[in-house]
């Protein structure tokens, strides 16, 4: 993770705004109480961290933080389904291992899916296990939880690793953002700003090249 001013940041959106021919006509005009276009390039940067960070191929947002250094249970510790409070910043899950699992879990489900309701089966065979580990992430009234199925290791099993991509936030007029999606970032905040100016062709062409940027393809 690197620090980015946000007036470098800034910098690099007009770059790419010129070359796609989006002009800033449009407020040059416009009454006192009408953004700058400089405003509304900052207005979107944290709009479309949190949005690339969410879509970007998990490669290229390294490790993130860790998380899990209080687990809940179901019933006896140790034993069948645990649980996480996530942070007040979780953005999107990278890994997950219990110790006693044989591998990670990189991708979690949510209650709408069905295999979550197998989850909730009462019988063990039907459940996530430490063959073939299952995570899923709920609202809960204190907040969102991961919940993890499931273990049988007893009472001394542990969280071996536990990495989550936090919400991207600007602060000090810098923001923190994986090395390698700084300039897919760039164009989708271009993409954003061209938008909000009703430029529809070159907000277009920005998403496309904000999508390659990101190795991944529109829709």
């Amino acid at each position: 993770m690197n620090y980015y001013l946000i007036e470098d940041m800034k910098r690099d959106v007009r770059i790419a705004l010129d070359e796609n021919a989006v002009s800033d006509k449009l407020l040059t005009d416009a009454d006192p109480d009408t953004l700058t276009l400089d405003e509304i390039i900052e207005s979107r940067i944290p709009i479309a961290a949190r949005i690339v960070e969410t879509i970007a191929p998990l490669p290229l947002l390294g490790g993130g933080e860790a998380f899990g250094d209080s687990i809940g249970w179901e019933s006896q510790p140790g034993y069948g389904m645990g649980f996480i409070l996530l942070p007040d910043d979780f953005l999107r899950l990278v890994s997950f291992q219990m110790s006693d699992w044989d591998r990670a879990v990189g991708t979690a489900i949510t209650e709408t899916d069905p295999l979550y309701q197998r989850q909730q089966s009462r019988f063990g065979g039907v459940r996530g296990n430490p063959q073939k580990p299952v995570v899923a992430i709920v609202n809960q009234p204190a907040g969102l939880v991961l919940e993890f199925y499931s273990c049988t290791g007893g009472e001394d099993v542990y969280v071996k690793q536990g990495r989550y991509i936090p919400i991207p936030k600007i602060k000090d007029d810098m923001i923190e953002l994986p090395e390698k999606i700084h300039d897919g970032m760039v164009y989708y905040t271009a993409y954003l700003t061209a938008q909000t100016l009703a430029q529809k062709d070159a907000a277009a062409h920005l998403l496309e090249t904000a999508m390659q940027l990101l190795q991944m393809q529109n829709g």
